[in-house]
């Protein structure tokens, strides 16, 4: 499951694609090597074949081998010019811009400065001074980096031009095998989980209006599952119900999914949604304890949680539990078993589970530095130097990480080898591709483990 959730269009990409469109005359193109498993040498040639002059590479902290392995393909490639943005950039700018090989880093909102950095490099001219650009050797540790946002009223940014992505080919392991697509509505996040670091300031959101412009445009290609990507779809239950309202008044029919909180979940909101379309809640549990949830600082309890799935199953609405396993509260066996259990009693129809993996830029992270339970260097080390034998730091303070891995296997087998389970999913299968990927999914779940419950 985990494996295979993860065909999901290139959001970001997407966008700067569609401003560049918009605004000039530059041709633009999206190369997703995640769905094929291109390996590097099949990635250099479709490089070289398509012979750009620039190259955007989005970076996340935990692929930086495989993005410079990118960036090595790209100069092999004869590329001039590479550009490295995304979650990297904006959270390790001072590091980031000494990235081998590239010719800038840019932090921030690429939409506010693609279109410069593009001109001036034609011209052969200076873009340090483009906002949110970083270049190498100009930047000191600890050095105040400007993250220019595109605009506050998100209503303005162009509707996602999907066609620049082989939109055809995204899916939702999740869902009913329909012709899929992503969209955000919000950036920004109000809430303080101390697990994550998704930005908190300038929170925005789009009228109603302008995500069923997005909604629309999915639709006119063919675009029947829409799943908003949003972290925390519900900030107000009044803007989801305003959404259904401007979905319902526009006849819009196609099925969607969101990522909720359990605070504030009611019956009359769950059937207005289910109304507009909604098939699916995702919900961001974590853990089976008060105590946990305190500690992860979801401002949640366990009654919330078991509110939110009775109401989501009185209604008719899918769910989709999101569990840590190895918290801090978390201290022997016994307790990782209880957050299982929890997870198979509230009867969602699907679980995702994960270790818990404190990154650099999150308040868990600093609390496991200041009690001597993670270690910066590591990450540090990691980024100045990749290796490929790095392996994240989990809160290894009660369990070991081989341990945790066997856990985690242990709870996907507990809920998904289920005969209810296995019996629900066979009935609601739409068709051979969508048999095909929930089988992959669901075999990996085979392989043999040593560790017994």
């Amino acid at each position: 499951v985990r494996k295979e959730n993860v065909s999901y269009p290139p959001l970001a990409l997407i966008s700067i694609a569609t401003f560049l469109k918009a605004e000039s005359d530059h041709e633009v193109a999206i190369l997703d090597g995640l769905l094929d498993g291109m390996s590097y040498p099949e990635l250099q040639s479709r490089v070289a074949a398509y012979k750009p002059d620039v190259v955007g590479i989005t970076c996340f902290t935990v692929e930086l081998i495989d993005t410079h392995k990118t960036v090595q393909a790209a100069r092999a490639a004869g590329v001039k010019h590479i550009l490295l943005g995304g979650p990297h950039v904006n959270d390790f700018p001072v590091e980031a811009a000494e990235f081998p090989g590239i010719t800038a880093a840019v932090c921030g909102e690429a939409q506010a400065s693609i279109l410069q950095i593009l001109e001036r490099l034609a011209d052969d001219a200076d873009i340090s001074e483009v906002p949110g650009v970083l270049m190498p050797g100009t930047l000191s540790p600890g050095a105040c980096i400007e993250r220019p946002m595109f605009d506050d009223n998100l209503d303005v940014y162009p509707i996602l031009d999907r066609t620049v992505s082989e939109y055809q080919r995204y899916y939702d392991v999740l869902g009913p095998g329909q012709l899929f697509s992503t969209t955000i509505t919000r950036r920004g996040c109000p809430y303080k989980c101390t697990f994550c670091n998704t930005p908190r300031d300038r929170y925005r959101t789009q009228s109603p209006q302008r995500i069923c412009e997005e909604i629309r445009a999915c639709m006119s290609l063919g675009i029947k599952e829409i799943y908003f990507v949003d972290d925390t779809f519900n900030i107000t239950n009044d803007r989801v119900k305003e959404l259904c309202a401007e979905i319902l008044r526009q006849k819009l029919e196609f099925s969607w999914t969101v990522r909720f909180r359990v605070k504030g979940v009611d019956e009359d909101l769950l059937r207005l949604m289910k109304k507009a379309g909604c098939n699916r809640i995702q919900f961001g549990v974590e853990q089976a304890t008060d105590e946990a949830l305190s500690l992860l600082q979801k401002g949640v309890t366990l009654a919330d949680v078991e509110n939110a799935f009775r109401l989501c199953r009185k209604v008719g609405i899918k769910t989709v539990a999101y569990f840590m396993i190895g918290c801090p509260t978390e201290r022997n066996r016994d307790d990782v078993l209880k957050t299982i259990n929890f997870s198979i009693s509230l009867k969602p129809d699907f679980v995702m589970y994960n270790v818990l993996t404190p990154f650099p830029g999150t308040t868990l992270f600093d609390e496991g530095l200041a009690q001597g339970v993670l270690d910066i260097q590591p990450w540090m080390d990691f980024i100045v130097n990749p290796r490929e034998d790095f392996v994240p730091q989990i809160w290894d303070q009660h369990f070991t990480s081989d341990e945790l891995s066997e856990l985690l296997h242990v709870a996907y087998r507990r809920f998904y080898w289920r005969p209810s389970v296995l019996l629900r999913n066979l009935k609601e299968l739409t068709n051979a591709k969508d048999f095909v990927r929930k089988a992959k999914a669901g075999l990996l779940l085979l392989k043999p483990r040593d560790m017994q419950i």
